[in-house]
């Protein structure tokens, strides 16, 4: 017998999206990050699959989904996480965004309120970036622009990416990652680091955030540093904080099986450590 198929093409919001559908039972939406795509999560995909339906979109420009050819923003990612839903005839789900997906994820939760039923943010920020940030962010966008992606891209974006026991005892997996940055096109990473770079703060807004939030950081979080977590844990009102020590920025891939039971954690109210 024939595996069964878990990856489809759909067209929303004029682009055509690959998505990943796996699994049966209340409906997970897992957001990747800049420059990632849908493979990052297919650990913690497998691991929720099992009491689960759960969708894993490339996110627009990135992996096999289309490159728009307008500049796009993060509030554009959530509009297509919702058209995402409705084509898939998903009424309610529990979303959960990683970095740029995050980001995406909170602006889900504030346009979208009543189709969501939890929300896991991991490795993420409602916060604009900080000016000098932006200003390195712009730099680079303009680098790309101009002359292409430099070779040592993906090489550098790892070594940001993942902590350094992650990249010793998983380099194949590494390399994977590296070689995805590497085969982005051009016009992909510069729209994705623009998006990124210039987010608008969404701090004064999570009080707006009723539904169960799980807030998940890496102490060796060399991107997004981890006080950016402890800052919306307190200001979302049903927010839930968890620390994973000497875990880097891409949490999902480094502990995909705890981060996995946090987020049922969601719908159970019991955590990994409560008594």
């Amino acid at each position: 017998m024939s595996p069964p198929v878990t990856e489809h093409l759909r067209t929303v919001n004029g682009l055509e999206f690959l998505v990943d559908d796996q699994g049966a039972g209340p409906v997970v939406l897992l957001a990747h990050g800049m420059w990632c795509d849908a493979s990052m999560f297919a650990e913690l995909a497998a691991d929720l699959a099992r009491d689960h339906r759960v969708l894993v979109p490339d996110l627009r420009g990135h992996g096999r989904t289309a490159v728009p050819e307008a500049p796009w923003t993060i509030a554009d990612l959530a509009d297509d996480l919702r058209a995402l839903l409705d084509d898939f005839q998903v009424e309610r789900a529990l979303v959960a965004g990683f970095s740029m997906g995050g980001m995406a994820a909170v602006d889900f939760a504030l346009r979208y309120p009543d189709r969501l039923s939890a929300l896991a943010l991991m490795g993420t920020s409602a916060a604009a970036d900080e000016w000098l940030r932006v200003t390195e962010i712009r730099a680079l966008a303009t680098l790309i622009a101009k002359a292409g992606r430099p070779r040592f891209l993906g090489r550098e974006a790892a070594r940001s990416t993942f902590s350094a026991a992650f990249r010793q005892e998983h380099p194949a997996a590494v390399t994977r990652w590296e070689h995805a940055v590497q085969a982005m096109p051009r016009e992909a990473l510069v729209a994705a680091l623009r998006a990124v770079g210039e987010r608008p703060s969404r701090l004064d807004r999570l009080e707006e955030i009723r539904v169960p939030t799980l807030i998940i950081t890496g102490s060796e979080d060399r991107i997004l540093n981890p006080r950016w977590s402890l800052a919306m844990a307190r200001r979302i009102p049903r927010a839930r904080l968890a620390a994973f020590p000497g875990v880097g920025h891409a949490i999902p891939m480094e502990r995909p099986v705890d981060v996995a039971a946090w987020i049922r954690g969601l719908e159970t109210g019991r955590y990994p450590g409560d008594r």
